[in-house]
């Protein structure tokens, strides 16, 4: 996890402390023990219920070293939707183009939506995890929606490099076609051996094709 990346789209920024000019091996490693307790505990508990006590019980350092590296539990969590922001736009900048061979279009897709899926199992906890933060803290909601949405356009002008055309809306696409990957991986692990994930991974690239193929009100 790149615990130090930020993201300008967040106009509530993440504030990491650095007690050295160069965080070594072990620093890095106690940044992202907190950072995924942060996240498990708050999607457990809620925003409100994830105290900074039980943060570095479940992450095994102690309260000192939490706050050697950030000022505040809403930090760590800011800090993770960087983290995610930043992971999000690298798959979705790989997302296969207009180009690709007819042929191997639905076999590169799915593939892609394999890399999709590893990036859920990395970062879908915060997913949540925000989404229960958002409920009870304002500024993150704000902060979160702007950014999402943004992320959303970003998906939207991917598929419309796939699809050789624009959208009417690309924002609105590209938000139901990660809502639909992240509602499909979340039940890919409730389900886990009732469902073949190749499969899933397969029909799940025909959906966005035919999405993809789909006219739109008044074309």
């Amino acid at each position: 996890m790149a615990a130090l990346s930020k993201d300008e789209s967040f106009e509530i920024r993440p504030t990491l402390r650095q007690p050295a000019p160069e965080l070594g091996t072990r620093a890095r490693r106690t940044i992202d023990l907190i950072l995924q307790a942060t996240g498990e505990l708050i999607m457990a508990r809620g925003y409100g219920g994830a105290r900074i006590d039980d943060i570095v019980q479940a992450a095994g350092v102690s309260r000192a070293s939490f706050y050697t590296y950030f000022p505040s539990k809403r930090d760590a969590l800011l800090m993770l939707g960087a983290d995610a922001s930043a992971a999000f736009d690298r798959v979705v900048d790989t997302l296969p183009r207009r180009d690709v061979d007819p042929e191997e279009r639905a076999a590169s897709l799915a593939a892609w939506v394999h890399e999709y899926f590893a990036f859920m199992d990395e970062y879908g906890t915060f997913i949540v995890a925000w989404s229960q933060a958002a409920h009870e803290d304002e500024e993150l909601r704000e902060a979160g929606m702007r950014r999402h949405l943004a992320s959303c356009r970003r998906a939207g002008r991917a598929l419309e490099a796939l699809r050789g055309r624009p959208f009417a809306d690309r924002m609105q696409i590209g938000l139901l076609f990660t809502s639909m990957l992240e509602r499909t991986w979340s039940y890919r692990h409730l389900y886990g051996e009732a469902l073949n994930r190749r499969d899933l991974e397969r029909n799940t690239a025909f959906v966005i094709l035919a999405l993809l193929d789909a006219p739109e009100d008044g074309a």
